[in-house]
């Protein structure tokens, strides 16, 4: 015969009336910790993977280009593929910008945790070293880097922002060369629009992050408002 259940133990639905509730929440918080750990590695793997995808990409083009560039097929061949690596490069930085601003979500929330522990005991926070003052969004540990805008010229989303606006800007220059504009024109009108959408990626990218850290600031400022007495 089967073995009857035993039914001096809790269902799992019961089982959270049975807890221990001040260990289950450290349990809880740990993992948390570890989850958001995780979190920040898997956007800096898929940051890295999608950049790797977008300059492979345009470096193979690049190659291949090179094969066909004394050829009646060279003209096609950019128009064709011109619009394909601007339309990838488009998607890979929209997608760079979201695990940047997911990154400093999952370390402000870390940094929730830690600042926790360093509540546990009297002179524990000396154990949990965290950034003091003002300091940019992305600091684990105090490096003295204070937060500006133009620090995001640096990232990875900005970097493939810029090369993917200089193919958008040969792409204009070939098209309106094409039309019938001088050479001179044709490279002016590149440039300007190579420097347009560089700036407009630039200021997408600003205004991205500033709501990230507005929402930062906002649950802060409600966490030290709950432990006021």
């Amino acid at each position: 015969m089967p073995d009857e259940p035993d039914t001096t133990l809790p269902t799992a639905a019961e089982s959270i009336t049975s807890l221990d509730r001040p260990t289950a929440f450290f349990n809880a918080l740990m993992t948390e910790h570890f989850v958001l750990e995780s979190a920040r590695s898997i956007t800096v793997s898929e940051s890295s993977s999608r950049s790797s995808l977008y300059l492979t990409t345009l470096s193979s083009s690049l190659v291949a280009f090179g094969f066909l560039a004394h050829t009646p097929f060279a003209l096609g061949f950019l128009g064709a593929i011109i619009p394909v690596i601007v339309l990838l490069g488009a998607f890979t930085y929209e997608r760079l910008v979201e695990t940047s601003l997911e990154d400093v979500a999952a370390l402000a929330a870390m940094q929730r945790i830690r600042r926790y522990y360093g509540r546990l005991l009297p002179e524990a926070d000396t154990y949990f070293p965290m950034p003091r003052g003002r300091h940019a969004a992305n600091e684990l540990l105090d490096i003295g880097r204070a937060p500006s805008w133009y620090r995001l010229l640096f990232t990875m989303s900005s970097a493939i922002a810029v090369v993917n606006s200089i193919v958008a800007g040969a792409g204009v220059a070939i098209l309106v060369d094409q039309l019938g504009v001088d050479d001179p024109g044709s490279i002016v009108w590149g440039v300007g629009s190579a420097v347009v959408l560089a700036v407009a990626h630039l200021s997408y990218q600003v205004r991205s992050h500033t709501t990230m850290h507005e929402l930062i600031a906002r649950s802060e400022a409600l966490d030290t408002d709950r432990r006021l007495p």
